[in-house]
């Protein structure tokens, strides 16, 4: 099911643009090469081992972002962030 379809009578007016959005935000004190090795560093982790540390990070928002579109029947198969 279509968004614009399960909130119709919510939505006004379309636009039409591009076919997918990036939102993009930051974390103060990581948005700097300085600020992220402080954070590993307090935390012990090695800067070489940021991938290992990473990892199921990454796994549990994918899939946390997934279990949310098919809570809402969203189709987000073939989609490159999941």
């Amino acid at each position: 099911m279509l968004l614009t379809d399960k909130y119709a009578d919510k939505i006004y007016g379309t636009i039409t643009c591009y076919d997918r959005m990036i939102i993009q935000g930051y974390i103060p004190g990581w948005s700097h090469a300085e600020g992220m090795t402080g954070f590993l560093n307090a935390n012990h982790i090695r800067i070489f081992d940021f991938s290992n540390f990473s990892q199921p990070l990454t796994e549990q928002i994918r899939t946390n972002a997934q279990r949310i579109a098919d809570e809402n029947g969203i189709d987000c198969s073939g989609q490159a962030f999941l």
